[in-house]
């Protein structure tokens, strides 16, 4: 596994393999606008300011099995948001609120086994890196983790959905402001996703975990820590009418190499969302 050669291998195995069967893709496209905005005059007697932001994402999964024996899952996740604050005597000021790029691939092989081998690719990257005053770079750092091993999937309905898997795994880190230049590691990982309805169409929660342990490094010289790194992602959103979502969002992640603690993101938000499903 080299790279992100096993995303572009996954890619070209289901066109290849898509004309073997006649089920039809199942598809979850959704799209969400959330907004805030606090207003402070300017007798405002505090350390509050005029704020806000605006946060769109895009989502889309879809699966289908291309053969008796070979199904394939693919999954890209896409925000951007912003946010402006009136910072007094400096006037406006803008920066980012919200920044991601997440693509996972599987291939799994059905073979009415308990436990069902797989191959998967993952890429997480941000569209802007702007922590470099002087040059700002797109698409930047890379993330690719690739991972071989056995999954399964406990229950998946319209209602509630649980899956699990386990392997080896290899990475890279492509960062240009890194001293190390590009990681490679390899170790095991095990990530495990779950949704639920709760209670009706309308409200819904959703679960991610990944964990990754790396075992070796080659050639950086970078640690490989102690304790798995973390990555535990919590959604919960309700539809109020036909176009409108609350959603609450909790990210937390933890890398020793990074911080010795756990790292916490949290978004409360409200706003524009449009949802189609097609056989999901």
């Amino acid at each position: 596994m080299n790279r992100a050669t096993i995303l572009v291998l996954l890619a070209l195995v289901a066109g290849l393999a898509a004309a073997q069967t006649d089920n039809a893709w199942q598809q979850k496209f959704g799209f969400s606008l959330m907004l805030n905005e606090g207003y402070y005059s300017d007798n405002w007697a505090g350390e509050e300011k005029t704020s806000g932001s605006a946060t769109a994402s895009i989502d889309h999964a879809a699966q289908k099995q291309l053969a008796r024996a070979l199904k394939f899952e693919h999954a890209i996740g896409l925000a951007f948001g912003q946010q402006v604050t009136d910072e007094d005597t400096l006037g406006w000021q803008w920066s980012k609120s919200e920044d991601k790029i997440r693509l996972d691939e599987v291939m799994r092989f059905t073979l009415g086994l308990w436990v069902d081998p797989y191959v998967s690719g993952a890429l997480k990257s941000q569209f802007i890196d702007g922590r470099d005053t002087v040059t700002t770079r797109y698409i930047h750092p890379l993330e690719l983790l690739e991972a071989a091993g056995v999954g399964r999937t406990f229950f998946e309905s319209e209602q509630r959905m649980l899956k699990s898997q386990v392997g080896a795994a290899a990475r890279q880190l492509f960062d240009e402001l890194d001293t190390l230049g590009t990681v490679s590691d390899a170790g095991v990982t095990w990530s495990t996703d779950f949704r639920t309805l709760l209670g009706s169409p309308d409200a819904a929660y959703s679960s991610k975990l990944v964990l990754y342990k790396p075992l070796v490094s080659f050639g950086s010289g970078r640690e490989v820590g102690t304790w798995p790194q973390l990555d535990w992602q919590h959604e919960l959103g309700a539809k109020i009418g036909k176009f409108i979502t609350a959603k609450a969002f909790v990210n937390l992640l933890y890398d020793e190499i990074v911080h010795d603690k756990l790292r916490l993101k949290q978004t409360l938000g409200l706003g524009l969302s449009y949802t189609w499903a097609r056989g999901m």
